[in-house]
């Protein structure tokens, strides 16, 4: 008998040490697969991960922080509230615990880090940090690798026809170091990712770490060349219009709007302060492109991204690639650089004479001065003007000089096909 109850008590404890170390690698192995979600709703977070733990973090401005570790880790992060549309995953492997703090804003200065450094180059590359995001890493203990890894898509402030490196600077440094950065392409879902790999890492050192883009400094001179010759062609072809001028020719046409996902009103669009200052750069300069918007605007990458879409979708604004940059312009409804709607709409007489010359086919300068009681050589500019569009022909009639439509302009073949 006391056989018996000796061996079910044993039986007991082997069960009992079987089912926990069961829960135990169950517990492990969920940890593994399975990741956890935290929605933080701002920009601030302290944690706990565990070993073998993937946590995805949420932040406002859309921003995704996700950690990976195969040790146990407190954790601290605070992002700065102007950061937004950025995404990063983090994988650590290290031998002891870790306390990690991950800092990140817009630029050195609001760290406090007063040290001007120039954006890096080698030979004819050079890297410029326009990614307005910098991540500081600090760590209580030395940490062996860590993987760094981002979606590159426009929602996150890259642009897939550029090359980008991730740099690392160290307070001891004189100046940013750039890291061997590669692309890999994950097929289950059809995403490029930026990845670098750092390794030993001081115990607490900062480490400030961002994205650059990788310029080839001989075809920054060539397309400089190009846009120069390419902006004055421009310069040369289309009439420039005022804000306000452009503002009431948007609120006056008609013209077919797919809205999509967007659910703003006209005036929505153009009375967001970001939008206004995004047309007006170019209105002034029409043909600039993204990464000059960027400079000159001062807005995140993936903010502009969302603002010249909106513009788009609007029409407000269109886009033309040229070569490897895309240059964007006023909307017109079909060639950016001469849309004779838009160029009669700046002048009212301009218009209003080429509307009397459809109607009255044969007229001459004389008879339109005393119908509009306006000087004889105002008309003659605007005379001059509808001719250079090529909206008007002359025939001569003994001394008189008669106007005619020219009915086979582009302008008159469209104004046929609305009325049809």
């Amino acid at each position: 008998m006391k056989i018996r109850k000796v061996m079910k008590k044993e039986n007991k404890t082997i069960i009992f040490l079987a089912s926990f170390v069961l829960l135990l690698s169950l517990n492990l192995y969920l940890n593994a697969v399975l990741a956890r979600d935290e929605i933080i709703p701002g920009f601030s977070k302290s944690d706990s991960i565990y070993a073998d733990e993937t946590v995805n973090y949420h932040f406002s401005n859309n921003i995704h922080l996700s950690i990976s570790s195969n040790i146990f880790i407190n954790l601290d992060i605070d992002y700065e509230s102007r950061i937004e549309n950025k995404q990063i995953h983090i994988f650590i492997n290290n031998s002891n615990h870790i306390y990690l703090n991950i800092t990140s804003k817009e630029n050195l200065g609001n760290f406090g880090v007063l040290k001007a450094l120039q954006d890096p180059n080698k030979g004819n590359i050079q890297y410029q940090n326009r990614y307005n995001c910098i991540m500081l890493v600090m760590a209580n203990v030395s940490i062996e690798n860590m993987i760094i890894r981002s979606s590159k898509g426009s929602q996150y402030g890259f642009s897939l026809d550029r090359q980008y490196s991730i740099g690392v600077y160290e307070p001891s440094s004189e100046s940013w170091e750039i890291l061997d950065t590669s692309e890999q392409l994950n097929v289950s879902n059809s995403e490029v990712y930026l990845e670098t790999s750092l390794s030993l890492l001081n115990a607490n050192t900062e480490y400030y770490i961002t994205y650059f883009e990788v310029t080839n400094i001989f075809d920054n001179w060539v397309w400089v060349s190009f846009f120069v010759i390419l902006f004055s062609v421009l310069v040369a072809a289309v009439i420039m219009i005022s804000k306000s001028d452009y503002m009431q020719y948007l609120r006056m046409r008609t013209v077919s709007i797919e809205k999509g996902a967007h659910r703003l009103s006209l005036e929505d669009v153009l009375e967001n302060k970001n939008r206004d200052k995004i047309i007006e750069l170019i209105l002034n300069e029409p043909g600039i492109h993204f990464n000059e918007l960027l400079r000159r605007t001062g807005l995140a990458a993936g903010n502009l991204v969302w603002h010249l879409d909106i513009l788009e979708t609007y029409k407000i604004i269109g886009k033309k690639r040229v070569g490897k940059f895309i240059a964007y312009f006023p909307y017109y409804q079909k060639n950016p650089i001469s849309n004779l709607d838009l160029k009669l709409s700046k002048s009212k007489l301009t218009l209003e004479i080429l509307e009397m010359i459809e109607k009255e086919p044969g007229l001459w300068n004389n008879l339109i001065t005393k119908k509009l009681k306006v000087d004889h050589k105002t008309i003659y500019y605007h005379i001059n003007k509808l001719k250079d569009l090529n909206l008007i022909r002359f025939q001569k009639d003994g001394r008189k000089k008669k106007f005619f439509p020219n009915l086979d302009s582009e302008y008159f073949n469209e104004k046929k096909n609305k009325q049809e």
